[in-house]
Protein backbone atom coordinates (compact mmCIF):
# COMPACT_ATOMS: atom_id res chain seq x y z
CA UNK A 1 0.00 0.00 0.00
CA UNK A 2 0.74 3.61 -0.74
CA UNK A 3 2.30 5.98 1.86
CA UNK A 4 2.59 9.20 2.70
CA UNK A 5 6.25 9.49 1.70
CA UNK A 6 4.88 8.28 -1.87
CA UNK A 7 1.90 10.51 -2.33
CA UNK A 8 3.70 13.86 -1.41
CA UNK A 9 5.87 13.84 -4.12
CA UNK A 10 3.11 13.60 -6.47
CA UNK A 11 1.40 16.54 -5.06
CA UNK A 12 4.59 18.60 -4.96
CA UNK A 13 4.93 18.22 -8.90
CA UNK A 14 0.94 18.63 -9.30
CA UNK A 15 1.31 21.97 -7.24
CA UNK A 16 4.78 22.48 -9.18
CA UNK A 17 3.11 21.92 -12.64
CA UNK A 18 -0.10 24.45 -11.74
CA UNK A 19 2.08 26.97 -9.95
CA UNK A 20 3.99 27.16 -13.77
CA UNK A 21 0.82 27.21 -15.85
CA UNK A 22 -0.32 30.13 -13.74
CA UNK A 23 2.66 32.37 -13.87
CA UNK A 24 2.68 31.45 -18.11
CA UNK A 25 -0.61 32.54 -17.78
CA UNK A 26 0.29 36.12 -15.85
CA UNK A 27 2.97 36.50 -18.04
CA UNK A 28 0.62 36.24 -21.13
CA UNK A 29 -1.79 38.01 -19.68
CA UNK A 30 -0.02 40.88 -18.66
CA UNK A 31 1.32 41.48 -21.99
CA UNK A 32 -2.09 41.33 -23.58
CA UNK A 33 -4.27 44.78 -23.21
CA UNK A 34 -6.82 44.59 -20.60
CA UNK A 35 -5.60 41.32 -19.23
CA UNK A 36 -4.27 42.51 -15.50
CA UNK A 37 -8.19 41.32 -14.49
CA UNK A 38 -7.86 38.56 -16.66
CA UNK A 39 -4.23 37.24 -15.17
CA UNK A 40 -5.55 38.39 -11.04
CA UNK A 41 -8.80 35.61 -11.95
CA UNK A 42 -5.72 32.93 -13.54
CA UNK A 43 -3.95 33.65 -10.26
CA UNK A 44 -6.96 33.03 -7.57
CA UNK A 45 -8.11 29.72 -9.90
CA UNK A 46 -4.20 28.27 -9.76
CA UNK A 47 -4.22 29.20 -6.32
CA UNK A 48 -7.87 27.69 -5.10
CA UNK A 49 -6.76 24.26 -7.18
CA UNK A 50 -2.98 24.32 -5.92
CA UNK A 51 -5.23 24.49 -2.16
CA UNK A 52 -7.44 21.67 -3.29
CA UNK A 53 -4.58 19.48 -4.56
CA UNK A 54 -2.96 19.81 -0.81
CA UNK A 55 -6.37 19.11 0.52
CA UNK A 56 -6.74 16.11 -1.35
CA UNK A 57 -3.24 14.49 -1.01
CA UNK A 58 -3.33 15.38 2.60
CA UNK A 59 -6.88 13.62 3.50
CA UNK A 60 -5.21 10.38 1.12
CA UNK A 61 -2.19 10.50 3.06
CA UNK A 62 -4.14 10.38 6.71
CA UNK A 63 -6.49 7.47 5.08
CA UNK A 64 -3.45 5.63 4.22
CA UNK A 65 -1.63 6.25 7.15
CA UNK A 66 -4.89 5.20 8.92
CA UNK A 67 -5.48 2.04 7.16
CA UNK A 68 -1.93 0.57 8.01
CA UNK A 69 -2.26 1.38 11.67
CA UNK A 70 -5.54 -0.57 11.55
CA UNK A 71 -3.80 -3.08 9.64
CA UNK A 72 -0.77 -3.28 12.77
CA UNK A 73 -3.01 -3.09 15.40
CA UNK A 74 -4.92 -5.87 13.42
CA UNK A 75 -2.13 -7.70 13.26
CA UNK A 76 -0.54 -7.46 16.99
CA UNK A 77 -3.81 -8.72 18.06
CA UNK A 78 -4.09 -11.34 15.69
CA UNK A 79 -0.49 -12.29 17.52
CA UNK A 80 -1.14 -11.27 20.78
CA UNK A 81 -4.91 -14.46 21.00
CA UNK A 82 -1.89 -16.80 19.25
CA UNK A 83 0.54 -16.03 22.53
CA UNK A 84 -2.06 -16.05 24.81
CA UNK A 85 -2.86 -19.82 23.93
CA UNK A 86 0.57 -20.91 23.36
CA UNK A 87 1.04 -19.11 27.18
CA UNK A 88 -2.11 -20.90 28.27
CA UNK A 89 -0.97 -24.23 27.21
CA UNK A 90 2.71 -23.81 28.71
CA UNK A 91 0.84 -22.77 32.13
CA UNK A 92 -0.83 -26.18 32.24
CA UNK A 93 2.49 -27.93 30.85
CA UNK A 94 4.23 -26.18 33.61
CA UNK A 95 2.17 -27.18 36.51
CA UNK A 96 1.84 -30.59 35.17
CA UNK A 97 5.61 -30.45 35.54
CA UNK A 98 5.27 -29.49 39.22
CA UNK A 99 3.01 -32.24 39.99
CA UNK A 100 4.78 -34.80 38.98
CA UNK A 101 7.89 -33.65 40.70
CA UNK A 102 6.08 -33.77 43.72
CA UNK A 103 4.85 -36.87 43.09
CA UNK A 104 8.66 -38.04 42.18
CA UNK A 105 7.75 -38.70 38.71
CA UNK A 106 10.42 -40.44 36.70
CA UNK A 107 9.88 -37.95 33.30
CA UNK A 108 12.68 -39.74 30.67
CA UNK A 109 12.64 -43.27 31.46
CA UNK A 110 11.25 -44.13 28.42
CA UNK A 111 11.99 -41.00 26.27
CA UNK A 112 14.66 -41.13 23.46
CA UNK A 113 14.56 -37.37 23.70
CA UNK A 114 14.84 -36.00 27.45
CA UNK A 115 14.17 -32.81 26.61
CA UNK A 116 10.74 -33.98 24.71
CA UNK A 117 9.92 -36.00 27.55
CA UNK A 118 9.79 -32.94 29.60
CA UNK A 119 8.88 -30.10 27.50
CA UNK A 120 7.40 -30.35 23.66
CA UNK A 121 8.48 -26.67 21.82
CA UNK A 122 5.79 -25.07 19.66
CA UNK A 123 5.86 -22.72 16.20
CA UNK A 124 5.78 -20.04 18.68
CA UNK A 125 8.71 -20.42 20.94
CA UNK A 126 10.65 -18.05 19.33
CA UNK A 127 7.89 -15.10 20.30
CA UNK A 128 7.78 -16.40 23.34
CA UNK A 129 11.18 -15.31 23.85
CA UNK A 130 11.32 -12.16 22.23
CA UNK A 131 8.24 -11.16 23.88
CA UNK A 132 8.24 -12.77 27.83
CA UNK A 133 12.53 -12.88 28.10
CA UNK A 134 11.99 -13.15 31.57
CA UNK A 135 9.75 -16.17 31.37
CA UNK A 136 11.26 -17.52 28.85
CA UNK A 137 14.63 -17.32 30.57
CA UNK A 138 13.38 -18.60 33.58
CA UNK A 139 11.44 -21.56 31.98
CA UNK A 140 14.49 -22.76 30.31
CA UNK A 141 16.20 -22.53 33.70
CA UNK A 142 13.64 -24.83 35.17
CA UNK A 143 13.70 -27.47 32.36
CA UNK A 144 17.55 -27.63 32.89
CA UNK A 145 17.67 -27.92 36.65
CA UNK A 146 14.64 -30.44 35.88
CA UNK A 147 16.43 -32.45 33.09
CA UNK A 148 19.94 -32.53 36.34
CA UNK A 149 17.14 -33.69 38.58
CA UNK A 150 15.55 -36.30 36.47
CA UNK A 151 19.32 -37.82 35.65
CA UNK A 152 20.63 -38.01 39.29
CA UNK A 153 17.06 -39.88 40.26
CA UNK A 154 17.17 -42.42 37.40
CA UNK A 155 20.61 -43.33 38.83
CA UNK A 156 19.03 -43.82 42.31
CA UNK A 157 16.65 -45.67 40.77
CA UNK A 158 19.08 -47.93 39.18
CA UNK A 159 21.29 -48.36 42.43
CA UNK A 160 17.88 -49.72 44.43
CA UNK A 161 16.74 -51.84 41.36
CA UNK A 162 20.20 -53.82 41.16
CA UNK A 163 19.16 -54.31 45.06
CA UNK A 164 16.04 -56.27 44.94
CA UNK A 165 16.35 -60.14 44.81
CA UNK A 166 13.02 -60.19 42.46
CA UNK A 167 11.74 -63.80 40.92
CA UNK A 168 9.35 -64.47 37.71
CA UNK A 169 6.33 -63.64 39.93
CA UNK A 170 7.76 -59.90 41.39
CA UNK A 171 9.78 -59.10 38.55
CA UNK A 172 6.60 -57.43 36.21
CA UNK A 173 5.84 -55.25 39.54
CA UNK A 174 9.86 -54.21 39.16
CA UNK A 175 8.90 -50.44 37.65
CA UNK A 176 6.42 -50.26 40.61
CA UNK A 177 8.23 -51.54 43.66
CA UNK A 178 11.63 -48.96 42.64
CA UNK A 179 10.10 -45.65 42.90
CA UNK A 180 7.90 -46.46 46.11
CA UNK A 181 11.01 -47.66 47.59
CA UNK A 182 13.07 -44.57 46.71
CA UNK A 183 10.68 -42.55 48.01
CA UNK A 184 10.27 -44.81 51.18
CA UNK A 185 14.52 -44.07 51.53
CA UNK A 186 13.95 -40.84 51.36
CA UNK A 187 11.54 -40.80 54.00
CA UNK A 188 8.49 -38.79 51.86
CA UNK A 189 5.05 -39.26 52.45
CA UNK A 190 4.41 -38.19 48.91
CA UNK A 191 5.86 -41.51 48.41
CA UNK A 192 4.02 -43.76 45.96
CA UNK A 193 1.21 -45.82 48.00
CA UNK A 194 2.41 -49.45 47.19
CA UNK A 195 0.35 -51.52 49.63
CA UNK A 196 -2.25 -49.89 48.23
CA UNK A 197 -1.75 -50.15 44.56
CA UNK A 198 -0.51 -53.87 44.74
CA UNK A 199 -3.78 -54.81 46.46
CA UNK A 200 -5.58 -52.98 44.16
CA UNK A 201 -3.80 -54.37 41.43
CA UNK A 202 -4.93 -58.07 42.33
CA UNK A 203 -8.53 -58.26 43.68
CA UNK A 204 -10.79 -60.71 45.07
CA UNK A 205 -6.89 -62.31 47.07
CA UNK A 206 -6.25 -63.77 43.34
CA UNK A 207 -2.20 -64.33 43.24
CA UNK A 208 -1.79 -64.40 47.22
CA UNK A 209 1.66 -65.40 47.16
CA UNK A 210 2.89 -62.55 44.81
CA UNK A 211 1.17 -60.18 46.84
CA UNK A 212 2.72 -60.88 50.04
CA UNK A 213 6.31 -61.42 48.50
CA UNK A 214 6.11 -57.66 47.20
CA UNK A 215 4.85 -56.15 50.62
CA UNK A 216 7.40 -58.41 52.09
CA UNK A 217 9.81 -56.64 49.77
CA UNK A 218 8.56 -53.16 50.63
CA UNK A 219 8.35 -53.20 54.45
CA UNK A 220 11.81 -55.15 54.51
CA UNK A 221 13.82 -52.97 52.35
CA UNK A 222 16.23 -50.73 53.96
CA UNK A 223 18.29 -48.47 52.19
CA UNK A 224 22.11 -48.10 52.71
CA UNK A 225 22.42 -44.47 54.37
CA UNK A 226 24.47 -42.67 51.39
CA UNK A 227 21.51 -44.07 49.09
CA UNK A 228 19.30 -42.77 51.63
CA UNK A 229 20.85 -39.32 52.21
CA UNK A 230 21.26 -38.94 48.58
CA UNK A 231 17.10 -39.72 48.39
CA UNK A 232 16.16 -37.50 50.57
CA UNK A 233 18.52 -34.41 48.67
CA UNK A 234 16.51 -35.20 45.81
CA UNK A 235 13.04 -35.44 47.25
CA UNK A 236 13.64 -32.07 48.94
CA UNK A 237 15.04 -30.62 45.68
CA UNK A 238 12.36 -31.67 43.84
CA UNK A 239 9.46 -29.42 46.20
CA UNK A 240 12.25 -26.63 45.97
CA UNK A 241 11.66 -27.21 42.36
CA UNK A 242 8.21 -28.06 41.73
CA UNK A 243 7.50 -24.81 43.90
CA UNK A 244 9.49 -22.75 41.12
CA UNK A 245 7.84 -24.52 38.22
CA UNK A 246 4.51 -23.61 39.38
CA UNK A 247 5.14 -20.24 39.91
CA UNK A 248 6.48 -20.06 36.32
CA UNK A 249 3.79 -21.56 35.84
CA UNK A 250 1.30 -18.78 37.50
CA UNK A 251 3.33 -16.00 35.92
CA UNK A 252 2.67 -17.77 32.20
CA UNK A 253 -1.09 -17.83 32.78
CA UNK A 254 -0.63 -14.07 34.27
CA UNK A 255 0.91 -13.22 30.59
CA UNK A 256 -1.86 -14.96 28.65
CA UNK A 257 -4.56 -12.40 30.37
CA UNK A 258 -2.32 -9.21 29.66
CA UNK A 259 -4.27 -7.00 26.74
CA UNK A 260 -1.22 -5.56 24.89
CA UNK A 261 1.25 -6.77 23.12
CA UNK A 262 4.68 -6.41 24.74
CA UNK A 263 7.48 -5.50 22.86
CA UNK A 264 7.49 -5.91 18.51
CA UNK A 265 8.26 -8.35 16.01
CA UNK A 266 8.21 -9.12 12.47
CA UNK A 267 4.99 -10.72 12.61
CA UNK A 268 3.48 -7.95 14.44
CA UNK A 269 5.77 -4.41 14.84
CA UNK A 270 5.04 -1.66 17.33
CA UNK A 271 2.46 0.71 16.61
Amino acid sequence: MASFDHVLPVALIAAAALAMLAAAGFFLSERRAGGRAAAHLLTAIVTLAVAIVFAVTVNHAWRLERDRENERRGARLQHLERLHATLRAEADALKNLARGLHEGRDFTLAANDARQAIWLDGPLTADIERHYPDYFQERERLIREILRYDTELGRLRQIVSASLPLDDRTEPFRAALVPALVGKCAGASSAPPFPRMVNSSMPDGRAHGVVNGLLQLYEEHRCPPAAARAAQDLFDRAADLADAVAAAGDAAARYAEETQLRGSCTYAPGG
